[in-house]
């Protein structure tokens, strides 16, 4: 009976492999979310600036806000640009780190594991091998102690004279 349920990162190899799992779910989950809210930004810009570009005259105001809005679009863009190349970085990492850490530990870690597996089966076969052995041995010594049925034993003789 198993006193300890094995725990997946039992390994440094195991861990490695499964870091990079999570790294690599985060940075894909990320990779979106970056690229969403610059999508919207940049959608909800986008109209404004084409607005008051078709403007023949513009205030001041207009052309202050137009500027601005010019120069937030260029920030979430390059923005985006710097957030996904880090991105890329941390997701090609995690595939490095989950190819490295799995292909090292079926290598080398899980090979002497199937071994020792295999050893505490073969022994606990024959531990069971064993006790049925010891098993038979104790039925087979109670029946030659055991008298055989039908014959009579000396006691019951002499019960039966002095007793009658």
């Amino acid at each position: 009976m198993l006193d300890r349920v094995p725990v997946p990162t039992d390994n440094i190899y195991k861990f490695i492999a499964l870091f990079s799992l999570v790294v690599l779910v985060f940075s894909s989950w990320q990779m979106i979310s970056v690229t969403t809210a610059s999508n919207a930004i940049v959608i909800k810009n986008f109209p404004e600036i084409e607005e008051l570009k078709s403007l023949d005259m513009r205030t001041r105001a207009q052309e202050a806000k137009l500027a601005v809005l010019e120069r937030e679009m260029e920030v979430v863009i390059n923005d985006r640009k710097v957030y996904v190349n880090i991105l890329i970085f941390f997701t090609v990492s995690a595939i490095f780190g989950i190819i490295y850490g799995f292909w090292i530990w079926r290598r080398d870690i899980q090979p002497m594991v199937d071994a020792q597996n295999k050893a505490q089966l073969e022994l606990l076969q024959l531990q069971v091998e064993q006790l049925r052995l010891e098993n038979k041995r104790l039925v087979d010594s109670y029946q030659v102690d055991k008298p055989a049925q039908g014959s009579i034993t000396v006691t019951e003789v002499l019960k039966a004279l002095f007793f009658r």
